[in-house]
């Protein structure tokens, strides 16, 4: 493959500075962006580079969905909303029901996500149900083998956990990474969980923590809902000192802390110290069982990034990510064009970063994946919040510097 310029009108570079530059370009060959900057300068350096301007369109690195939930992409009225305890309840009553069909399911929820621009995701796996559409799709993927066992007698579990990650290691290619998640310290044996983390490194680690106030009340040993959680389904009843004690597994660790609104300063600096966490927050997820949002200044006034995600349709209408930012930007108490930017590279940047990924940003030495959408206001931060408030569906899809032929 030889080398390759793309521009558009509007050119997003999704950096720390979060820079936008008005016909900018990517010079880029193999899968890895070269140069970034005015498209006819680079045109004019690189003449024998084929090359390709999109007159009316916003050029961006796609997006990266870091917790979505592929084998339960089927439910749409099985799961109850307004608690999480309602919601876990009727997870644990209904989910062999929304499993039936879960790979036609996660099919389209693939197609769902290239068709909104997103080209990696951070997919949570319970079952190995989803393995195979995923490594065959043109996303990529970051696949965590979700870990689940409360009892006290973690043979069984840790085996069979072996046996399923097994099956993603000899998937591993560039573009498929298996990785752990641990599901949350409700329903995850300390010993099963250091064991597993001891025995099979994993280059980055999610995990569901602190969700609900249910789950802190649980960690503080305050009873509450989980007081008669496992005794109502027949399980044993894992056990912790406190949130730090769950933490401490994933010392060392590059961790995803996923939701974590009822996280304290303490939790969130205690992670900081132990490992390389980032926040992931879903918001209509996390609306509709908890009823809470993140307070962005939590995890910013420790130093954490935060990205974003859909996680799955579990938890959520649908899992269509630009929606979920344009949520964000109403659910976030904050000045908005302020706002916007964190939201932005919650998306590209920092959630890439979160994944173990070089991608989501428009950067020299970084992945050549890109997403390009209609554009036709001004080349600012207006102009980018206008699109994102209209944007439906990508015009183009790169990934690994290729067009998709996802695109629309």
């Amino acid at each position: 493959m030889g080398l390759k310029i793309l521009g558009a009108k509007c050119a997003l570079v999704c950096n720390p500075n979060f820079d936008i530059l008005s016909n900018g370009g990517v010079l880029f060959k193999e899968g890895e962006i070269l140069e970034v900057g005015d498209y006819a300068k680079l045109c004019d350096k690189h003449p024998k580079a084929k090359a390709r301007f999109y007159k009316n369109a916003l050029l961006m690195p796609a997006l990266v969905n870091p917790h979505i939930h592929f084998e339960f992409a089927g439910q749409k009225q099985s799961f109850a909303y307004g608690s999480f305890e309602s919601w876990l309840d009727s997870v644990m009553s209904e989910r062999s029901q929304v499993l039936k069909r879960a790979q036609a399911h996660g099919q389209r929820a693939i197609q769902e996500q290239l068709l909104q621009g997103v080209a990696s995701v951070g997919a949570i796996s319970s079952y190995g149900l989803d393995r195979n559409i995923l490594q065959e799709s043109p996303l990529r993927v970051v696949f965590f083998d979700e870990l689940i066992g409360a009892s006290a007698d973690i043979a069984p579990a840790f085996e069979a956990f072996s046996a399923r990650h097994a099956l993603s290691q000899a998937g591993k290619s560039p573009k498929f990474t298996p990785a752990i998640a641990i599901h949350a310290p409700y329903s995850v044996h300390k010993d099963l969980a250091k064991k597993v983390l001891d025995t099979h490194k994993s280059p980055v680690v999610s995990v569901h923590f602190l969700e609900s106030q249910a789950e802190l009340d649980f960690l503080k040993g305050r009873g509450g809902y989980f007081a008669n959680f496992y005794a109502k389904h027949g399980l044993t009843a894992p056990h912790y000192a406190s949130p730090l004690e769950f933490l401490d597994l994933f010392k060392g660790q590059n961790l995803l802390l996923v939701h974590a609104m009822f996280a304290t300063k303490a939790h969130l600096e205690h992670a900081k110290n132990i490992a390389n966490p980032t926040i992931i927050t879903c918001p209509r997820s996390n609306r509709l069982l908890s009823g809470a949002l993140l307070n962005l200044k939590h995890p910013s006034a420790v130093g954490l990034k935060t990205a974003l995600a859909t996680d799955g349709k579990s938890s959520n209408n649908n899992t269509l990510f630009l929606e979920e930012l344009r949520t964000a930007l109403f659910a976030f108490n904050t000045p908005l064009l302020e706002v916007l930017p964190k939201i932005l590279l919650g998306a590209t940047l920092h959630a890439s970063q979160a994944l173990g990924l070089k991608g989501g940003s428009l950067q020299a030495g970084f992945l050549a994946d890109f997403a390009v959408f209609n554009f036709n206001a001004k080349a600012d931060l207006q102009g980018v919040l206008h699109w994102l408030l209209h944007a439906h569906r990508v015009l183009d899809l790169y990934i690994q510097g290729e067009l998709s032929g996802f695109g629309v």
